[in-house]
């Protein structure tokens, strides 16, 4: 059994957004006992002006309350798409679609359906907007490291080229994204893993 849910939140920035050039998501998210705990981490670069760039990194702390009629045992959880618009020239909107995996109901109860309560907590986030490259946050359920970068994507850019810069497989990349077409500013989700 599994569940998704979206995670919304209002970024807002000293700087008014004239366009996102990247911008990556990590998560460092577990289950303990019937509450799922972490922060999401964004980083990335965006236009202040049309010549002028600057960097950001901003912390989201999350968590979410699974009722206790079910057992998350062998829960896992992970992020399942991601997505941002530009709000009023200084806000970044982002939406994370989460997934938990692998949870069942308590002694046969399979008669009810499932329904997850879910209380979201945001501290504020740092006034304070950092340059920072590509984070690496271990998942929980293996030793790897993973990172998702959305990649926007420019002219003339082709499917094979995207999966050669990023060494991804185009079964993996479709897992995340719906890959029909490519038209210049779609975003798309490249998870990376390394040892």
């Amino acid at each position: 059994m599994n569940k998704i849910f979206t995670l919304k939140k209002e970024i807002l920035f000293k700087n008014n957004i004239y366009d996102i050039l990247s911008l990556d998501i990590d998560k460092e998210l577990k289950i303990n006992g019937n509450k799922v705990e972490g922060t999401f981490k964004l980083n990335g670069e965006y236009l202040v002006r049309e010549n002028e760039q600057d960097n950001f990194n901003i912390e989201i702390p999350y968590y979410t309350y699974i009722d206790d009629m079910y057992d998350v045992t062998n829960g896992t959880v992970d992020i399942d798409d991601f997505y941002y618009e530009i709000k009023d020239s200084n806000k970044l909107v982002i939406n994370v679609d989460i997934i938990v995996d692998n949870i069942s109901l308590l002694e046969d109860r399979n008669d009810v359906s499932l329904d997850i309560d879910i209380i979201d907590s945001f501290n504020d986030v740092p006034e304070t907007i950092k340059e920072e490259k590509e984070i690496y946050i271990e998942e929980t359920s293996n030793s790897n490291f993973v990172t998702y970068k959305v990649y926007i994507v420019k002219e003339n850019d082709t499917i094979e080229q995207i999966m050669e810069k990023y060494n991804i497989s185009y079964d993996l990349l479709s897992k995340y994204n719906v890959i029909n077409e490519l038209n210049i500013g779609d975003k798309l989700i490249i998870p990376h893993e390394r040892d």
